[in-house]
Protein backbone atom coordinates (compact mmCIF):
# COMPACT_ATOMS: atom_id res chain seq x y z
CA UNK A 1 0.00 0.00 0.00
CA UNK A 2 1.37 3.60 -0.91
CA UNK A 3 2.21 6.11 1.46
CA UNK A 4 -0.60 8.33 0.44
CA UNK A 5 -3.35 5.70 0.47
CA UNK A 6 -2.41 4.67 4.04
CA UNK A 7 -2.37 8.41 5.16
CA UNK A 8 -6.01 8.78 3.84
CA UNK A 9 -7.33 5.62 5.42
CA UNK A 10 -6.07 7.03 8.86
CA UNK A 11 -7.36 10.49 8.22
CA UNK A 12 -10.60 8.75 6.97
CA UNK A 13 -10.91 6.42 10.37
CA UNK A 14 -10.01 8.68 12.90
CA UNK A 15 -13.10 11.24 11.36
CA UNK A 16 -15.28 8.48 12.02
CA UNK A 17 -14.01 7.64 14.90
CA UNK A 18 -14.17 11.13 16.28
CA UNK A 19 -18.13 11.89 14.69
CA UNK A 20 -19.07 7.94 16.45
CA UNK A 21 -17.25 9.35 19.49
CA UNK A 22 -19.22 12.97 19.82
CA UNK A 23 -22.63 10.78 18.79
CA UNK A 24 -22.28 8.65 21.90
CA UNK A 25 -20.44 9.88 24.35
CA UNK A 26 -20.99 14.07 23.37
CA UNK A 27 -18.45 15.05 26.28
CA UNK A 28 -15.33 14.11 28.29
CA UNK A 29 -12.76 12.31 26.04
CA UNK A 30 -14.36 9.71 24.23
CA UNK A 31 -13.02 11.00 21.17
CA UNK A 32 -10.15 10.94 21.13
CA UNK A 33 -10.36 7.19 22.10
CA UNK A 34 -12.56 6.46 19.48
CA UNK A 35 -10.20 8.41 17.05
CA UNK A 36 -7.44 6.32 18.04
CA UNK A 37 -9.63 3.42 17.46
CA UNK A 38 -10.87 4.38 14.43
CA UNK A 39 -7.35 5.44 12.54
CA UNK A 40 -6.08 2.20 13.72
CA UNK A 41 -8.89 0.07 13.36
CA UNK A 42 -9.00 1.64 9.63
CA UNK A 43 -5.60 0.81 8.78
CA UNK A 44 -5.21 -2.95 10.12
CA UNK A 45 -8.89 -3.76 9.84
CA UNK A 46 -8.50 -2.92 5.57
CA UNK A 47 -6.08 -5.65 5.49
CA UNK A 48 -7.94 -8.23 7.32
CA UNK A 49 -11.07 -7.85 5.80
CA UNK A 50 -8.83 -7.77 2.05
CA UNK A 51 -7.93 -11.44 2.55
CA UNK A 52 -11.22 -12.57 3.66
CA UNK A 53 -14.26 -13.06 0.91
CA UNK A 54 -16.22 -10.13 2.13
CA UNK A 55 -13.78 -7.77 0.41
CA UNK A 56 -15.29 -4.69 -1.17
CA UNK A 57 -12.32 -2.16 -1.88
CA UNK A 58 -9.53 -0.86 0.44
CA UNK A 59 -12.02 2.15 1.29
CA UNK A 60 -15.04 0.67 2.52
CA UNK A 61 -12.94 -2.14 4.03
CA UNK A 62 -11.58 0.52 6.11
CA UNK A 63 -14.64 2.53 6.99
CA UNK A 64 -16.11 -1.23 8.07
CA UNK A 65 -12.97 -1.42 9.83
CA UNK A 66 -13.48 2.10 11.31
CA UNK A 67 -16.89 2.08 12.43
CA UNK A 68 -16.49 -1.62 14.14
CA UNK A 69 -13.37 -0.27 16.21
CA UNK A 70 -15.16 2.90 17.09
CA UNK A 71 -18.22 0.98 18.24
CA UNK A 72 -16.40 -1.09 20.35
CA UNK A 73 -14.30 1.15 21.85
CA UNK A 74 -17.47 3.38 22.39
CA UNK A 75 -19.62 0.91 23.95
CA UNK A 76 -16.40 -0.07 26.19
CA UNK A 77 -15.90 3.45 27.12
CA UNK A 78 -19.70 4.04 27.76
CA UNK A 79 -19.95 1.15 30.45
Amino acid sequence: MDPNSLIFLLVMGTALGVVLGFMVSGEGYGWFFNALAGGIGAVFGSQLIASTSADMGPMINAMIAACAASGLTAMVLRT
